[in-house]
């Protein structure tokens, strides 16, 4: 059963808020409520989907980036990192990954091996959260940052970390079955000069897909998700194209 307070949002939606006891909009059916609810659910299952999508192949190309220039145990050369502090920061998060992860190659190695501390960096990348994954570009040495952009069709690195930033947060949302009906993002991306994107208002759903789509099709793996959700508010016409950030 659903809560009213999960619905409540989507019935204050459609109330007439500034008229005498806020009577709700002429024709709103309580089966209208459900709908615009379902639809939202099935569009936080799509981008949450298509930015899970993301994460791993971000992960794997801040991988490949750092090994092809530093080897398996990147953390042992600052020269891999923006500065020292961004070194230190890196290795504790590693670290601290690591020793909580409960994955069976994190207790094998826990269980084998003493030194280096940490694994490889191929073996250690599966223990980040997006989170972590981001928190870690953001500490590379510039010519790294630039790499992984360049791997998603960025050629900026300071553009591509504020789309990861707001892959993150959309992530965020989807994971804990928060609405994206109505909602302004305050993660938001900048814009790629080079292909005009995103071309939607950028506090807006389909300006984060934007980006998104673009990302994975640089990467070689388009998904189409302006498409998918697009298709999802036209089978659901209770919800305004402009309630789902379209």
């Amino acid at each position: 059963m659903i809560g009213y307070e999960r619905l409540r949002i989507y019935f204050l939606a459609r109330r007439q808020l500034n008229a005498p006891n806020r009577p709700f909009v002429p024709g709103t059916s309580y089966r209208d409520i459900i709908r615009l609810y379902e639809c939202d659910t099935l569009l936080r299952d799509v981008c949450f989907d298509a930015v899970g999508q993301f994460e791993i192949l971000f992960r794997n190309a801040i991988s490949e980036a750092v090994s092809q220039t530093y080897g398996s145990h990147p953390y042992l050369n600052p020269a891999a990192f923006r500065d020292s502090a961004s070194h230190i920061k890196a290795i504790r998060s590693m670290t601290d990954a690591y020793e909580k992860s409960h994955d069976g190659r994190a207790r094998h190695y826990r269980e084998t091996y003493s030194d280096p501390y940490l694994p490889a960096i191929w073996t250690v990348k599966e223990f980040l959260t997006f989170g972590r994954a981001s928190n870690l570009y953001k500490c590379l040495s510039g010519p790294l940052r630039t790499a992984v952009a360049a791997d998603f069709g960025v050629g900026s690195d300071e553009v591509f970390e504020s789309w990861v930033a707001s892959f993150v947060d959309l992530r965020n949302i989807c994971a804990h079955h928060d609405r994206l009906f109505n909602r302004k993002f305050q993660k938001q991306p900048k814009t790629l000069t080079s292909a005009s994107i995103p071309t939607a208002p950028k506090p807006k759903l389909k300006a984060i897909l934007e980006c998104l789509d673009h990302a994975m099709t640089g990467r070689g793996v388009p998904i189409d998700s302006v498409g998918k959700v697009a298709r999802i508010i036209a089978a659901h016409p209770e919800m305004q194209p402009g309630e789902a950030g379209y």
